[in-house]
């Protein structure tokens, strides 16, 4: 996984016409701060204690950082990697996460990249996201899967929260005279598995 202060991986699920299609962020953080955060973005709504309207609180969307603390960043890289999983349906979004040092705990159909699943059997997700209050169906369509890691933008570059991640200087500063900083900048991925 992508590490170092100024980065900001992030793979997530982004529909036509943006908010309209629906944004749904699998894997996301900022400058090796906390842990993974889960978050849905889309058009007015939906809530899950949180607005997800992107036009609302500065497009923060509704999100929940999952709780295993090697999910992001050097924590990831140091447990050995992971396993990430989402289902979406018209009636909920969920986010799995299993930690390559537990790696007893992972479905098996999982781990091998199976042909066929049933989710059933995974346990509880880290982030579950139900149609209680609002029609997932109407506000999330096909989707395309985007992997990316941006240099500073606009909550990795933020002054706030690049200060308080124990970054150096600036987060512009950083990226325009230190390229070696960023050696550790990049996905390495096994392999995606799309089911319908």
């Amino acid at each position: 996984m992508p590490q170092g202060c100024g980065t900001w991986p992030a793979i997530w699920e982004n529909g036509d016409h943006w908010p309209a299609g629906g944004e749904i962020d699998i894997l996301e953080g900022v400058n090796d701060r906390g842990a993974n955060l889960v978050t849905l973005h889309t058009t007015p709504g939906i809530h899950t204690g949180l607005d997800c309207n992107t036009a609302t609180n500065g497009n923060a969307g509704c999100g929940a950082h999952l709780t295993d603390s090697n999910n992001y960043g050097p924590a990831f890289n140091l447990n050995g990697g992971g396993w990430f999983a989402i289902e979406r349906t018209k009636s909920f979004v969920k986010v799995w996460f299993w930690g390559r040092s537990n790696s007893s705990s992972v479905p098996a159909e999982v781990a091998i990249g199976a042909n066929g699943i049933n989710s059933d059997n995974w346990g509880l997700p880290g982030a579950y996201f139900p149609n209680t209050n609002c029609d997932i169906g109407s506000h999330f369509g096909p989707a395309n899967i985007i992997i990316n890691i941006d240099l500073c933008g606009d909550w990795a570059g933020n002054p706030s929260v690049y200060s308080s991640s124990g970054c150096p200087g600036t987060c512009v500063d950083l990226v325009n005279h230190n390229p070696g900083a960023f050696s550790e900048a990049f996905f390495e991925i096994a392999w995606i598995k799309v089911y319908q």
